[in-house]
């Protein structure tokens, strides 16, 4: 309970952070003259994905994923952890997403 503070703040900052990227993206969006919610948008959040599990491939690309997953998110941590929960969990949210698309899809 008395750190109850601690976490309420690097909540609101962690949903701050998602709302202002949220924001820029819109306005990037609508200053280059696109609409804010594309159809691939709707694909990317609403549509079943479809993955292919069965060949060698994909595993080894998922091993090399989790592999830099790892690695990379020790050596987050271990640069971020003094700017809080909040950029922490950001950084390695790009970051995880990132590595996943390219090895992945």
């Amino acid at each position: 309970m008395q750190h109850s503070g601690y976490y309420l703040w690097e909540g609101i900052t962690f949903l701050m952070q998602i709302l202002v990227g949220t924001s820029l993206l819109v306005l990037r969006r609508k200053a280059g003259g696109r609409p804010a919610f594309t159809e691939a948008d709707r694909q990317l959040f609403f549509a079943s994905p479809r993955l292919r599990v069965s060949t060698p491939e994909f595993w080894v690309n998922f091993a090399v994923a989790t592999f830099l997953c790892l690695f990379v998110g020790l050596l987050e941590r271990l640069i971020l952890v003094p700017f809080g929960a909040a950029v922490l969990t950001t950084a390695q949210l790009i970051t995880f997403l990132g590595i996943v698309k390219k090895s992945l899809c």
